[in-house]
């Protein structure tokens, strides 16, 4: 098992908005972000998803005009859902089922629009994307 690994940052001043993030991932692996992420957060939510609203297509591109870089999703009530995304605003990858009460995190994908859609009844999701 790998020791603990204290890292310690300090903006130069540059710019007052300025950070450091360090977050290790689940495979052990480091990634450190200097700087703050630009823009304001932006979510989408739906506490009764139901099969007439899907899919449910959310565009960050056109909301913000950026792609969002982090966030998560989680998905509510007893239904599931399968979520795919966007970097392009036009190509989709493949779509992923998430369970009641799972939540998925966004980190470093990119996202111009993510798109819900419905699986099984009582479904719900909120979504958080910077």
């Amino acid at each position: 098992m790998a020791s603990p690994v204290r890292i310690i940052g300090k903006s130069d001043a540059r710019d007052l908005n300025e950070a450091i993030a360090a977050q290790v991932d689940r495979l052990g692996n480091l990634m450190v972000r200097e700087g703050a992420l630009p823009g304001l957060n932006k979510t989408y939510e739906d506490s009764s998803f139901e099969a007439g609203d899907s899919p449910a297509v959310h565009n960050f591109l056109s909301d913000t005009g950026r792609r969002a870089q982090e966030g998560w999703i989680i998905c509510d009530g007893d239904g599931d859902i399968q979520v795919d995304y966007s970097r392009d605003g036009i190509t989709y990858g493949d779509k992923f089922t998430v369970k009641s009460g799972e939540v998925v995190d966004f980190l470093r994908l990119d996202i111009a629009r993510i798109r819900v859609t419905y699986v099984s009844a009582n479904s719900g999701y909120r979504i958080f994307l910077v």
